[in-house]
């Protein structure tokens, strides 16, 4: 099995680093697994689609090509961000706008988007996206202390929702796991530390 993960996290500590060192240590078990890690800080990856970049539908640079190649390859990938004004870093927005193009994420005809003749290339493919927000959890009761596991009723909250639905799911993807980590400035060392312990069991 192939494994691509894909950090978007500029500090070289902090929480998302750690998430990404747990799910490494989850697939390095299985010595049957091939893993990717992507850091697009350390990379400099630069995240702009560019106006002659679009109508070619596909891109000449090397950084670009080299991750298309890897999400093709992949049979999981793992998406690690902070929640950033409702959304993923603008690294991470770039690399969908210039990874996920035609012929590597959906078909196509002749314009340069999916209808229901040019389906999504990533039916085969398991996805997991760990969110962090400080953000509390809007199906929990927030005088008590935020859960670890997120409810099914959580794919509300709109960063999740445009993952599934806008991003996965326009691109085939089946199997999508979300995970948010909830109001992250607010909790303790052991809800943290709770928070890394269930990544083994959310990654099975």
């Amino acid at each position: 099995m192939r494994v691509l993960i894909v950090l978007a996290y500029p500090k070289k500590e902090g929480f998302n680093r750690a998430i990404a060192r747990e799910v490494q240590k989850y697939f390095q078990k299985d010595s049957s697994v091939t893993s990717t890690f992507v850091d697009l800080y350390a990379d400099h990856f630069d995240p702009v689609l560019s106006e002659d970049e679009i109508p070619r539908k596909f891109s000449f640079d090397e950084t670009t090509l080299r991750y298309q190649q890897y999400i093709k390859d992949a049979d999981r990938v793992v998406f690690i961000h902070p929640d950033w004004w409702g959304g993923p870093p603008a690294i991470l927005k770039g690399f969908l706008d210039r990874v996920f193009r035609p012929g590597v994420a959906y078909g196509f005809r002749e314009a340069d988007f999916r209808n229901a003749d040019t389906p999504g290339l990533f039916t085969d493919k398991r996805f997991d996206v760990f969110i962090t927000t400080d953000a509390h959890n809007p199906d929990a009761d927030n005088s008590e202390p935020q859960p670890v596991n997120s409810s099914p009723a959580y794919l509300s909250w709109p960063p999740a929702l445009v993952w599934k639905e806008q991003v996965l799911d326009f691109c085939g993807a089946r199997d999508i796991r979300i995970h948010v980590f909830w109001n992250l400035r607010g909790s303790t060392y052991a809800e943290r530390k709770m928070y890394l312990d269930s990544i083994q069991s959310r990654m099975v």
